[in-house]
């Protein structure tokens, strides 16, 4: 120990420690720092592992590699950090802790902010005025960034604070120090990102944030705030939206299926986050599935590759690498590839001159409130700040226990499952009867992941699926049986949009040429104005939102994103329409050749989404024969 410690402090080789969920072991990985500019460029070695675990490297990912992707990003040419490693080491954590020195860091002077508290209170209102209420997205998460300066910083001192993180925090996923020989990232990341072992793949979407205060919780008060945060309507709806966002990366990552476990409380030392576990099956490469998973819904937002448009529309500063993830590779006994990947918040990066960077975010939604982002913004940067100039404060003990055996705790967390979709609970492959898998489906993405999950459902139903980008379908050369204009953000009256016009010329000849058509959310609504319907901006978007409907005769519970919405009575013709009567919109409309939903039968939200669209295709299938 003492011999490995030292070689740490020495600073000649890169290192990094990790202790993961409160593990009795920190592991230690010790090697040489590269720097690459795609993820796949990351060395891996192969051959035999001596039925043990390897480690072949450890990387830490900037936000702007969303590039790799094609989205847009904020940035200074960041390059993925890497560890190559070279020995590797479990070490005992009381060990650790009694040789580590303890050194009090301290600032130079204030944190500053890239924004101050008026400009990042109008930003938010920007986006929920032209972005959220102009159909561009459900939420975002624009960071405020801050710097400032550590003073006589040293390797002992990171030791010291992550040490320090160590003793104060816990119930995180991973406690970390990367150290590249040029710098130093120190967090206590609550948020698995990604999970690939043996097969298996799984994520962890965390939203809603409880703070525990120390000095006045007795049971009963725990019992009581804890149910009006578990029955909190916005916290809720937060959470099924990063479900839903991160289902999208599922679904296509999982072709061969899988489930959702939840919901679930976290408890860590300062707060209590609720998440669901997304676990599925997939053969992929590891590198493929992180490509596909960057980055998570509930540090970017959501549709994602919007959400990045908007993010880098609003922040004229770069991310560096914050809300993106780190990379563990290597090999399990088996010679098998895996991969676990947290998500960096709550991270400090720190050069070796002391200059330091955080970042901090909000979830912004259709109902938020300025004011309570800042403040949430500031309140987390003060929880980093903190953590790394290692605050005495008391820490709040684990509270969950006292009430883990509560009926009316468990009852209302089982309750949050009642009207979701159960399809999404269960393993596909086996959850639905197949039909004739010789029909095909061409599902027309418009720049929104639900697509995937459309096909996924469509590939359990035992259709061929092929999913293409709106502007690289042509028309008349469409193979399938049945043709899905799928949702995605944007306003579906505005002509100079290269989307919208492409959408009109879609389904006007769909409709023209009698074919059998799926029309969803942005779908719906181009379809809607092609017959003759005004579609109008709605005074209050459903965002994330869960609605009782009469679907043609049939009560339903279904999810909606959409900030635009046809109005009944606006047109007539050959078709059948449900509305919600108090707001007179059109939510879906059929006919023998077509069937358009304003809601998402896809999301988790659509109780029975996978029977509607079912019985559409059912419909479809039958007048085409």
């Amino acid at each position: 120990m003492d011999t490995v410690l030292k070689s740490l402090i020495s600073g000649t080789k890169a290192f990094c420690l990790i202790q993961k969920q409160d593990n009795e072991d920190i592991l230690a990985l010790v090697g040489e720092p590269h720097q690459f500019s795609q993820v796949r460029e990351i060395p891996r070695r192969h051959g035999d592992t001596d039925n043990r675990r390897c480690y072949d490297s450890i990387s830490i990912v900037p936000y702007c590699q969303v590039k790799e992707k094609g989205f847009v990003a904020p940035d200074n040419n960041e390059k993925i950090r890497t560890i190559r490693v070279e020995d590797y080491y479990k070490l005992p954590i009381e060990n650790l802790t009694r040789r580590t020195p303890h050194i009090t860091p301290l600032l130079k002077h204030e944190i500053r902010y890239d924004t101050t508290e008026r400009e990042y209170a109008n930003i938010i209102q920007k986006i929920i005025d032209n972005e959220i209420g102009n159909g561009e997205g459900a939420n975002f998460v624009i960071p405020r960034n801050a710097s400032g300066t550590i003073q006589n910083f040293s390797l002992p001192l990171a030791l010291s604070i992550f040490h320090s993180l160590l003793r104060h925090d816990y119930g995180t996923y991973w406690k970390f120090l990367f150290y590249d020989k040029t710098r130093c990232f120190i967090g206590s990341t609550p948020e698995r990102h990604l999970l690939v072992e043996g097969g298996r793949v799984k994520m962890n979407p965390i939203s809603g944030t409880f703070r525990k205060d120390p000095a006045r919780y007795r049971r009963n008060e725990l019992k009581k705030d804890l149910l009006a945060f578990l029955n909190n309507p916005k916290e809720i709806n937060e959470l099924f939206m990063v479900v839903d966002e991160e289902l999208k990366m599922m679904a296509k990552m999982c072709t061969q299926g899988g489930f959702i476990v939840g919901p679930l409380l976290k408890e860590m030392s300062r707060l209590i986050h609720s998440e669901y576990l997304l676990s599925g099956e997939s053969d992929k490469d590891i590198f493929d599935l992180f490509i596909d998973s960057m980055f998570a819904a509930t540090v970017v937002g959501s549709p994602l590759e919007n959400a990045c448009r908007i993010i880098k529309k609003y922040s004229t500063a770069s991310r560096r690498y914050y809300g993106s993830a780190m990379m563990l590779i290597g090999r399990d006994e088996h010679g098998r590839d895996f991969l676990d990947s947290p998500i960096t918040i709550r991270t400090a990066e720190i050069a070796t001159d002391g200059t330091l960077h955080l970042s901090v975010g909000a979830t912004l939604v259709k109902d938020s409130i300025p004011e309570q982002e800042v403040m949430e913004t500031k309140t987390k940067a003060e929880a980093v700040l903190a953590s790394i100039l290692g605050d005495e404060s008391p820490i709040c003990e684990p509270l969950l226990q006292k009430i883990v055996n509560d009926d009316d705790i468990a009852e209302v967390m089982a309750r949050r499952n009642r009207d979701l979709s159960k399809f999404w609970f269960f393993k596909q492959h086996h959850s639905v009867q197949k039909k004739d898998e010789t029909m095909r489906i061409t599902l027309i993405d418009n720049g929104d992941d639900f697509i995937h999950m459309l096909s996924h459902i469509f590939t359990t139903l035992g259709l061929t699926t092929t999913v293409t980008s709106y502007h690289k379908y042509i028309l008349g050369q469409d193979h399938g049986d049945i043709t899905l204009v799928g949702p995605g953000p944007g306003n579906p009256n505005d002509t100079k949009s290269r989307k919208i016009r492409k959408n009109l010329q879609i389904t006007e000849h769909l409709l023209t040429h009698n074919r059998p058509s799926l029309f969803i959310c942005l779908g719906h609504q181009i379809l809607c104005r092609c017959l003759g319907f005004k579609v109008n901006r709605k005074i209050a978007p459903l965002q994330g939102s869960q609605v009782k409907i009469d679907l043609f005769g049939q009560e339903e519970m279904v999810g909606f994103y959409n900030t635009f919405a046809p109005l009944a009575g606006s047109a007539t013709g050959r078709f059948e329409i449900s509305t919600i009567p108090k707001l007179q919109e059109v939510v879906a409309i059929r006919s023998e050749h077509f069937a358009g939903f304003q809601f998402h039968p896809e999301s988790i939200l659509s109780a029975n989404g996978v029977h509607i669209l079912q019985d559409s295709i059912d419909r479809l299938l039958k007048v085409r024969c």
